[in-house]
């Protein structure tokens, strides 16, 4: 099972639960919470290592944030074999709050290939406002697991978009 990105008794607590019966279910859905956080911002909840194409040798923002570290930046020469650029010749800024990746390089790539970035990613820590979009998902899904009762269905609070726009890795709201 994927490590939750809260533990089970915070949630518990926050949602005011006091049975540890239901802690199964509420763990699956805390995984849900942060696979559906992490897919609409483009954030990711625990570090981890990211391996993406880009688009050749242009000013790139990678897909996932926040970047803590660039590991390596490959491609594939026109004699077919994988090539590390140096380090000399990429770097980045940040613009808007995001890590752009850029190039100084006339490294030739194999037609029909895409370098690839090697990054490192994600929080260590949850970031509390992002824990409470969490607490507030699940608490919607565990109130009404079914939502088939449209008189019992409510839009989670408005809180939870206002959150998700401002950490989002794609977000204009900065």
């Amino acid at each position: 099972m994927p490590q939750l990105p809260i533990p089970i008794d915070i949630l518990r607590t926050r949602l005011r639960i006091e049975v540890e019966s239901d802690d199964t279910d509420l763990a699956a859905l805390c995984i849900a919470a942060g696979e559906l956080i992490e897919r609409e911002t483009g954030v990711l909840l625990r570090s981890q290592t990211v391996v993406e194409k880009i688009a050749g040798w242009r000013r790139t923002v990678l897909r996932k944030g926040p970047i803590s570290a660039i590991t390596s930046v490959s491609y594939t020469d026109t004699n077919g074999a994988t090539q590390t650029l140096p380090a000399a010749e990429w770097f980045t800024f940040e613009d808007d709050e995001l890590i752009v990746l850029d190039f100084d390089t006339s490294a030739v790539i194999k037609e029909n290939t895409q370098p690839t970035v090697t990054y490192v990613a994600g929080f260590t820590d949850v970031p509390h406002a992002l824990q409470q979009c969490i607490v507030a998902l699940v608490g919607a899904w565990y109130s009404n697991p079914e939502a088939s009762n449209v008189a019992a269905l409510a839009e989670v609070p408005l809180a939870y978009r206002h959150i998700i726009a401002h950490f989002s890795h794609r977000s204009p709201i900065r």
